[in-house]
């Protein structure tokens, strides 16, 4: 089973949207060193990705008028050193209109690279009241241009996007007192945004975050309490904007043995973010710090066929969270069933309510006081165990309702889903076969479309061969979406457009050392 979501990981890391044309490839390489005093590791990872958006999902609200619009915003990002990329911007709209004479884009593709470095370590005291201490440092160099195809056949990078971030944790843990152990620690990130071309809907952005935590758990024979804290300051600055904001988390839960086979949970959540700089900036001009006064330099979003607007405006999110669940451990039968409910004060989203401006619609980021209310479970029976293989048979299933305090229903919430899975392992082989029935979504928001429901239909097959003493050779097959039904992501903001992938076959052969 380990194989099988690894493989699931990997495909959502490199997963198409849109259409089947898609191409990926990824790769890493490493080293580490552990004793029994410590480890150190060093890793390298690299990514490309290439996926289509179909035709519809992008268009251009304003045409020919592309090349005037990116003319102010020059002016107003001049003061940033940036004036050099923008003339070249404003040479390449004036191409896109002699080269394509207002030519309708047919299609876009979006054509990624991300490059990954890591270093990890960590170190084991023998004495003193410090067990042991990690540390981590990592840095990520992202970036995607967003190509234009026409119904010529020609095409050009409307947009390039570049984030480039390090970050990275200390943490260090105490030497148990009793029956209390603690973790503390801190964390930072700091990142540069950037995007350049007439798609570049958010202004260079420099984004850093501090976080500092304390972690305490208490276990007895019958009781395991944790008790969490964390800080955290983050600021986001386009230049002429800014914001910066502070906020405090705290968790605390307790889980209780009924017996050696069953026991109970209780959390409790007081939990706070920032807004992004998309929900800040997108679309803000970069002198007012506020809404352009004209719809004109409204800057259309390729990947959600949206003019987002952000709102400098916006507080931190504070959710106060309460779940409660059971769990049982049996022989025969595992599972778990648990209940929540989350107050979210000022709850950020993006509100799609039909204002348009030429025929395009309009994404405005706000915040409400909302609440969610929620149920998900899980039973896995063990059917069979024989020394040749085993046989599992498990149900899964979630809903959640979502509403504003003032009334309405929160938009682009999931449809309650009911899965099945059969599974069986063998010592070098594995075979899955999961369905999932995802039932109609017409819990909506305003101005938001229903979405139907589906059948999804998978299987998924392994063999394995141990080489030497630590590596594996596997050869896997998978099949998605079997019935090769229209799957419609009630979630995604290009519902409309963009199903997801139909009937799909894999095979791979894969070394692990």
């Amino acid at each position: 089973d380990e194989g099988h979501h690894e493989d699931e990981e990997l495909e959502n890391t490199l997963g198409f949207i849109g259409n089947s044309d898609s191409e990926s490839s990824s790769g890493s390489m490493g080293f580490s060193f552990v004793n029994e005093r410590g480890f150190l590791g060093a890793s390298v990872t690299k990514l490309r990705n290439r996926y289509g958006l179909p035709p519809g999902s992008h268009t251009h609200a304003h045409g020919d008028e592309h090349g005037d619009e990116h003319g102010m915003d020059n002016d107003d990002h001049d003061d940033d050193g940036h004036e050099e990329d923008h003339d070249d911007e404003e040479g390449h709209d004036d191409h896109h209109g002699d080269a394509h004479g207002g030519e309708e884009v047919e299609f876009v593709r979006l054509d990624i690279e991300k490059t990954r470095y890591d270093l990890r370590g960590g170190l084991n005291f023998t004495k003193g009241w410090a067990e042991s201490v990690k540390a981590s440092l990592s840095y990520t160099d992202y970036a995607h241009d967003e190509v234009e195809y026409f119904e010529s056949g020609g095409s050009i990078v409307g947009t390039t996007y570049d984030n480039e971030g390090l970050e990275g944790r200390i943490s260090l843990r105490r030497r148990a007192q009793g029956t209390w152990s603690g973790v503390y620690g801190l964390q930072f990130s700091s990142s540069e945004f950037s995007a350049i071309g007439e798609e570049a809907f958010i202004p260079k952005s420099e984004i850093d975050n501090l976080g500092i935590f304390a972690f305490e758990q208490f276990q007895s024979e019958r009781f395991n309490v944790e008790l969490g804290l964390r800080f955290d300051n983050n600021t986001v600055e386009t230049g002429r904007c800014e914001s910066s904001e502070s906020e405090w988390s705290a968790s605390g839960s307790v889980l209780y043995d009924i017996s050696e086979n069953a026991n109970t949970f209780i959390g409790l959540t007081r939990a706070s973010r920032t807004p992004s700089v998309e929900e800040l900036f997108a679309n803000v001009d970069n002198l007012s710090c506020g809404r352009p006064s004209d719809d004109e330099m409204l800057v259309l979003h390729a990947a959600t066929n949206l003019l987002e607007i952000g709102n400098p405006n916006l507080a931190p999110e504070t959710s106060n969270n309460f779940e409660f669940g059971y769990r049982l451990f049996a022989d025969r039968v595992t599972g778990e069933i648990s209940v929540y409910a989350n107050q979210i004060d000022d709850y950020i989203y993006l509100n799609v309510n039909g204002s348009e401006f030429e025929e395009q619609l309009i994404g405005q980021y706000e915040a409400r006081d909302a609440e969610f209310r929620g149920v998900e479970g899980r039973v896995i029976f063990n059917v069979l165990a024989s020394d040749r293989f085993s046989m599992n048979w498990s149900l899964t299933g979630d809903v959640v309702n979502a509403e504003f305090d003032a009334g309405g229903k929160v938009p682009r919430i999931p449809a309650a889903k009911l899965g099945t899975k059969l599974e069986f392992f063998g010592e070098q082989w594995t075979v899955h076969a999961h369905a999932f029935k995802v039932s109609q979504q017409d819990d909506i928001g305003e101005f938001e479309l229903a979405t139907d429901g589906y059948t999804l239909l998978s299987v998924y097959a392994d063999y394995h061969w141990d080489i030497s003493d630590s590596g594996e050779l596997k050869l896997f097959l998978r099949g998605d979406n079997l019935l090769d039904e229209e799957i419609r992501n009630h979630a995604s903001l290009l519902k409309s457009y963009a199903p997801e992938a139909g009937r799909s076959f894999r095979i791979g052969l894969r070394y692990r050392h």
